[in-house]
Order: C-alpha cells, then sequence, then structure tokens
C-alpha cells in the first residue's frame, strides 16, 4: 500500500422513502488496499459500495475519489467510472455479444481505445482470467464462474484505478466459487485496489488489508483481519460472527 488516499467517504447518507439505508459513513481507501465489507443481509453493504461511483445517489455526505469530490454538482461521472471498476452479482454480460466483444465494447465505444488496441487488450485479458479459448463464445455457453471470470476481465479492460466487487461469489455453485476468489486474490497481489463486499470469510481473513463490519447503516468495527476476525470488540459482530464461522 501506498499511503495515498484514493477514495475517501464523509457522513455518507442514502435514504430510500423514509427508509434509512446509510447513516453516515465516513471511511478512506488507499491505493493497494484490498477492504472486505460483511454483514447481514439489509445492513446496506451492496448501497454504500453502489454509492462509490454514484450507481445510487447518496442523500448526504460526500464521495472524494482521486481528490475530486464526485458527489458535487455538474460531476462528469462517465468519465469518473472510466476509473472505477464494478463486479456486479449476476455478471451483467450482453448476452447478444461475443465474449471478446463483451470486453472490447466499453474502450472502443468511449474512445479510450482503437479497436485493434482493444481486442489484443482483450487477448491478454483472457489469457490472464484463464480463458484464452473463450473469445468466439457467447455468455449463454459459459459457467456461472466463467462468466464472472469475463465480467472480472471487462472490468479490467478500462484500465481502473480501483475495483468495486458486489457479492461476486453469490451467485454461483459452491464449486465455481474458488475460481472466481483465486482470480481476485491474483488481483490483490498484483496491487489492484479493491472493496468487496462478500460473504466469503475466508477470502477476507487471507487477502484482505482491512475488514469492515457495516449493521444497520453505519460502520460497527473495522480492523486488520486478525485482530477483526480473533478479536471482535463490538458485540453485534461477536454474534454475528458466531453465525458465520
Amino acid at each position: 500500500m501506498s499511503g495515498k488516499v484514493l477514495l475517501e467517504t464523509k457522513d455518507l447518507r442514502k435514504d430510500f422513502g423514509g427508509n434509512q439505508v446509510l447513516r453516515g459513513i465516513s471511511t478512506r481507501v488507499c491505493q493497494g488496499e484490498v477492504v472486505a465489507i460483511i454483514g447481514p443481509s439489509g445492513c446496506g453493504k451492496s448501497t454504500f459500495l453502489r454509492s462509490l461511483n454514484l450507481l445510487e445517489v447518496p442523500t448526504g455526505g460526500s464521495v472524494v475519489f482521486e481528490g475530486n469530490e464526485i458527489t458535487a454538482p455538474g460531476t462528469d461521472v462517465n468519465k469518473i467510472r472510466q476509473k472505477i471498476g464494478m463486479v456486479f452479482q449476476q455478471f451483467n454480460l450482453f448476452a447478444n455479444l461475443s465474449i471478446q466483444e463483451n470486453i472490447t465494447l466499453a474502450p472502443v465505444k468511449l474512445g479510450l481505445m482503437s479497436k485493434e488496441e482493444a481486442d489484443k487488450r482483450a487477448v491478454e485479458l483472457l489469457e490472464r482470467v484463464g480463458l484464452p479459448d473463450k473469445a468466439g463464445a457467447y455468455p449463454s455457453m459459459l459457467s456461472g464462474g466463467q462468466k464472472q471470470r469475463i465480467a472480472i476481465a471487462r472490468a479490467l479492460a478500462m484500465n481502473p484505478d480501483v475495483m468495486l466487487f458486489d457479492e461476486p461469489t453469490s451467485a454461483l455453485d459452491p464449486e465455481m466459487v474458488g475460481e472466481v476468489l483465486e482470480l481476485m486474490k491474483e488481483l490483490a497481489k498484483d496491487g489492484m485496489t479493491m472493496i468487496v463486499v462478500t460473504h466469503e470469510m475466508g477470502f477476507a481473513r487471507e487477502v484482505a488489508s482491512r475488514v469492515m463490519f457495516i449493521n444497520e447503516g453505519v460502520i460497527c468495527e473495522e480492523n486488520e483481519p486478525r485482530e477483526f476476525f480473533e478479536h471482535p470488540r463490538n458485540q453485534r459482530l461477536q454474534d454475528f460472527l458466531s453465525k458465520v464461522l
């Protein structure tokens, strides 16, 4: 980790109607950090993650990315999102496009790469995610684990500075979880800044540099993994860990 703050939230709040889902979250993520976010269902984890690239627009507070307040009026959100990769629970691949086309679509459409450059990058990324023979395949021909690895390759094609993962393994069959987590471990080892909402406690313990427990829209506790899992201080976290470990 460089110690350089890449992303910061200040008193982040989000209401849906009268329901306050985020109740003031302030945190910083440094370059090279892997932050695992855990917590019970409905606690605000995914809403918090989606607020970081304004897929959910916060009701209050601010998000600062690479020194720019992206919640400020007039911010070019699409430009900011080019540097924030996102991997969803349900893959979100385009069924009518080949795997290669899924990976090259955004960089070419946004004018970041020529078709030739994007194709070359796609070949490199398919090699990296262990699926070099799938360029001409379509999403329907792939397993869930393969689709998620392609979704990661698609996010990496934009050369992001940070990657957001929203429960990337929860839609997968148990035997496919490992291949996706292994790829995420490699990304972490390569220094990619990652914020991961996950139910995979083994991943949080082994790979994260910091684990954050969100409950009822606030951060109840955060710490480095060993201390977090072995000596939890917050009573709600103790109860949660007793059920999931």
